[in-house]
């Protein structure tokens, strides 16, 4: 067990953690962890967020008919049933954990400032189910460990905000008077808990935790240590650390059950703000004040408005576009000496600047996103791009232009794309052919056959073939290759120009580079071309529309939420492809605000 610092230091034998050390010998705290529940993590029945006092009993996740993938035709806006349309339904509700950006961005609103949070300890979010961790948190759980590593990176949170003793009082919101001082107590519990776990918490919650602060300040003589204790054990519930969206039996009688408002509260902020609900929202959540689409519209509005809603523009793209693992694809250092922590750093921050630039500063449509030479760039960026450097950073990104001559332009011209879809020496135009059919067109590309040997083999000696040469070269040797290939080879192969940091070149291996491709048939030629025609395709505009709704919704979609996500389309088209009015309609939809029944 971790010893506890604070005591030693005061000159005291060592102990355990104060949550540990009283949970064991006074019983006054039950975590409760357990394998079973929650998958490996489980709560006691008197500390659940449900209502009432029922278990938690596992992460629902998608149930198994929700596990289809972009391209498959179960998912298409004209589902039939027979020769009728599918009438509308919606999703299931679920238990999802928070992902490591939301843990921390609600770690700093809940404590009042920043915090230092080393997210790489805790077990780290998944893309496997919906290409995003918010639409993955429902089917992941915590392991034994994984609560160990929450309960350090807690633990250190928590004595951060207790080193600053102005920043402490300010969350205590009283002074104990000394370590029997339980209306002091019960009041911080009652205001944090409420804060924490997205609600108030039941007569139960308020005893338990209150006499875990008096329980914990007896043990150790400190009063402080022992209202700490009290934070990191909320902190550490399933409470904070999940989400439960489960709902209510709707009073329309149409069968659906509504989310409450406390969920709704949650909902709203968690897809807006990536963050705990703010005070307007919980106040509302009490007066049950979010249960009409005009209410929860204008709640939305309000949120967008901040800069936590601008930075919710970001951190789709960040998520959609798997920007976090820029950070760590490692580059051959020989050739790419420049290829440095602060310019990961710029890449990652590149493309999410210039999403949020296009819809909250522009105004524009979302979709030129690919075809935009507006951009953002650090010093070490500028250089990649040989933009000038006069007046960049190396920290704070600044706005740019492009050349309007040049071939590098939007997402397919940033350095982060084009770095992400590459090896450690070169670009790989099968990589970002696939990223463009699976995440901009939300196409699937079927795995390679088994047995087949994928890889690209060098040239043979004394021979000097470029990549496209390469390529062709194998599809010819393994022809059942050819027929996937095809589809993402000639979309990659136009980005030669730049290699494996996104740095521009003008040949391959001392030979010209042959930029030009076909998109289904119709022909372009080189970078620009293509992301005006990525740009230009009503499949771009439908699939922006599917990711951002399993993005604020935190599911696969299902058919029968097709008419909703037909009409968030049809909108989004007719409103020149503004996502802030997609992000507004989106939440007051009945995919939004409805979930499909649940058994109590």
């Amino acid at each position: 067990m971790e010893k506890n610092r604070l005591a030693a230091a005061a000159g005291r034998e060592p102990l355990l953690h104060p949550v540990q050390r009283c949970a064991a010998k006074r019983a006054h705290l039950r975590l409760a962890w357990m394998a079973g529940a929650l998958g490996a993590l489980a709560c006691s029945t008197t500390d659940t967020p449900s209502a009432g006092n029922t278990e938690l009993s596992g992460p629902t996740g998608a149930p198994s008919s929700v596990v289809s993938e972009p391209g498959d035709e179960t998912l298409n806006g004209d589902l039939q049933n027979g020769s009728q349309p599918v009438p509308f339904a919606p999703a299931p509700g679920s238990y999802r954990r928070l992902t490591s950006s939301a843990f921390v961005n609600s770690l700093r609103d809940l404590l009042g400032g920043p915090v230092t949070v080393d997210v790489s300890a805790l077990e780290p979010d998944s893309w496997e189910v919906g290409g995003l961790p918010t639409v993955s948190a429902a089917s992941v759980s915590i392991s034994a460990l994984g609560v160990e590593q929450y309960q350090t990176a807690i633990d250190s949170v928590t004595s951060q905000v207790f080193a600053d003793a102005g920043r402490r009082d300010r969350l205590l919101g009283c002074t104990p008077k000394s370590g029997t001082d339980i209306d002091c107590f019960r009041s911080f519990v009652s205001s944090f808990g409420r804060r924490a776990f997205r609600r108030p918490l039941t007569p139960a919650q308020l005893d338990r935790y209150t006499q875990l602060i008096a329980s914990v300040a007896a043990t150790l003589d400190d009063t402080y240590e022992g209202m700490r204790a009290g934070m990191t054990g909320l902190l550490l519930s399933p409470n904070f650390l999940y989400r439960l969206e489960r709902g209510e039996p709707a009073p329309s009688g149409n069968g659906f059950w509504r989310y409450t408002s406390g969920e709704m509260a949650a909902r709203l902020s968690y897809f807006l703000t990536s963050s705990t609900p703010d005070s307007t929202l919980l106040d509302l959540a009490d007066q049950d004040g979010l249960q009409t689409p005009d209410a929860v519209r204008a709640q939305a509005e309000r949120l967008l408005s901040t800069p936590a809603g601008r930075q919710s523009i970001g951190d789709f793209s960040t998520q959609l576009f798997q920007l976090q693992i820029i950070a760590a694809r490692a580059k051959d250092a020989v050739l790419f000496s420049e290829y440095t922590p602060a310019l990961q750093s710029a890449m990652i921050r590149e493309i999410s600047a210039m999403f949020e630039s296009l819809v909250f500063d522009e105004d524009a449509s979302a979709l030129d996103l690919f075809t935009t030479h507006n951009t953002f760039v650090t010093q070490e960026l500028a250089a990649l791009y040989g933009l000038p450097m006069t007046g960049l950073s190396s920290n704070d990104p600044s706005a740019v232009q492009l050349p309007s001559d040049g071939l590098r332009a939007g997402l397919f011209g940033t350095a982060g794309f084009l770095s992400l879809y590459a090896s450690q020496k070169e670009g790989s135009p099968t990589q970002r052919g696939k990223f463009i059919r699976n995440i901009v067109l939300c196409q699937t590309i079927p795995p390679p056959p088994p047995n087949v040997n994928a890889v690209l083999q060098d040239a043979p000696p004394g021979v000097v073939l470029t990549k496209r040469e390469r390529l062709t070269q194998l599809h010819e040797t393994n022809p059942v290759c050819a027929s996937c290939h095809s589809l993402m080879d000639p979309l990659g192969l136009t980005l030669e120009n730049f290699d494996a940091i996104g740095r521009f070149r003008t040949s391959d291996q001392g030979l010209p580079i042959d930029v030009s491709g076909s998109l289904d048939g119709e022909a372009f030629n080189g970078p620009i071309e293509l992301g005006q025609m990525i740009a230009a395709k009503p499949e771009t505009a439908a699939c922006m529309v599917r990711s951002l709704y399993r993005y604020g919704t935190g599911h696969v979609e299902i058919a029968t939420e097709a008419p909703v996500l037909d009409a968030l389309t049809e909108r989004f088209r007719g409103n020149g492809h503004k996502l802030r009015e997609l992000m507004l309609d989106l939440v007051s939809s009945d995919a939004f605000r409805y979930v499909a029944p649940t058994e109590l």
